[in-house]
């Protein structure tokens, strides 16, 4: 059995293949470099340093959305946007620019899948679907990637992947989507508390939020109110170390001392918003599965003696000379992911009911 830890650790192998992502990483702000600055100001008479430093709506301005992310997110909008319009080849096209270092890579890639269903590939719906809920990633993924899977195996008739794929959504959803729910209510959990406390760069990537990804909404960490609201957080926190250390400016004290006690309230907050809309969807996904499951049911009593013209046929595209086919075991290598390619053997075409 794959520890937890072992598969966080290979999910953030992946989020950490992008070189262009890593290589923000020496642009981005340091708390801690930060605390050294306000300790240099210090020393000035005028004190105008020290202002600087501590304009924090300047600061998380400046930090929190770089622009990079920024036109990542642009491109997701427009992709979305295309998609509502029925124009899914343009949309994929799209997507297709996000590199899979990207923190949006799991988003992208459902969103692939949706579109490849509505143009009727369940195949490469499929192929999408996989990847989501490949070992790696079936605990953190948003629970909707199981929905396009279920929908995907049920289009093309095949029941018994139907009933294995709601199965591993209650084995490996149960556990995150019962920490999401207890957050909506409570503002705060032990995860989230871990990853507050050792936080210091900004804006917060996949590799430094850890095993927190198992008990926290989808992408909580790119949410920019929250992130906006952990700087402030951890700044004021610095902010008030460092003047007392010094035992200087104390109506400054006073005043980071508000702050930080404002910004954790704001933090709790946002955390319950963000885990109560994702209970919400969580819910809805839940109650659709739950029709997908009966609807294969009755399937299986009703479709056991069509006849064999009932069914289609497909094979897969040729391979070339540096590609090779091996029969899916549900444990693909890291550098396979997002590189599925599935067929199904056939479906019957006198499907009763629209779902």
């Amino acid at each position: 059995m794959i520890s937890k830890k072992s598969i966080v650790s290979q999910l953030l192998m992946v989020t950490a293949l992008s070189v262009g992502h890593n290589a923000l990483a020496a642009e981005r702000f340091s708390v801690e470099a930060w605390g050294q600055s306000l300790q240099s100001s210090l020393k000035e008479k005028s004190g105008k340093k020290t202002l600087e430093l501590l304009d924090l709506k300047k600061l998380e301005n400046d930090v929190i959305v770089s622009k990079a992310d920024a036109s990542m997110k642009q491109k997701i909008k427009k992709a979305r946007e295309l998609f509502a319009q029925g124009k899914y080849n343009q949309s994929l096209a799209l997507y297709n620019q996000i590199p899979r270092g990207s923190d949006y890579w799991f988003q992208v890639v459902e969103e692939k899948g949706w579109s490849y269903f509505r143009q009727n590939d369940s195949e490469k719906a499929l192929a999408q679907s996989k990847t989501l809920i490949s070992p790696q990633f079936a605990e953190v993924v948003n629970s909707e990637a199981y929905l396009l899977q279920s929908l995907s195996e049920l289009k093309i008739c095949d029941y018994k992947s139907v009933f294995k794929t709601t199965q591993m959504f209650k084995e490996k959803q149960r556990d995150r989507i019962a920490a999401v729910q207890a957050l909506s209510k409570e503002g705060f959990n032990e995860s989230f508390l871990n990853v507050l406390k050792k936080a210091d760069k900004f804006p917060l990537q996949a590799t430094e939020v850890g095993e927190s990804l198992l008990k926290l909404p989808v992408l909580y960490y790119k949410d920019v109110e929250l992130q906006k609201q952990m700087l402030r957080f951890k700044v004021s926190q610095k902010g008030m170390e460092v003047l007392a250390a010094n035992n200087t400016q104390f109506t400054l004290q006073t005043q980071l001392d508000r702050i930080n006690e404002d910004a954790f309230h704001r933090m709790k907050l946002r955390l319950k918003v963000l885990a109560a809309s994702e209970t919400a969807d969580n819910k809805r996904v839940i109650g659709k599965l739950n029709l997908v499951e009966v609807e294969a049911i009755q399937r299986v009593h009703t479709d056991q003696d069509l006849h064999d013209s009932a069914f289609t046929k497909n094979e897969f595209k040729k391979t070339n000379s540096d590609q090779l086919v091996f029969k899916d075991d549900g444990r693909p290598w890291i550098d396979e992911l997002d590189k599925y390619d599935v067929v199904s053997k056939s479906c019957a075409q006198n499907v009763r009911r629209k779902m």
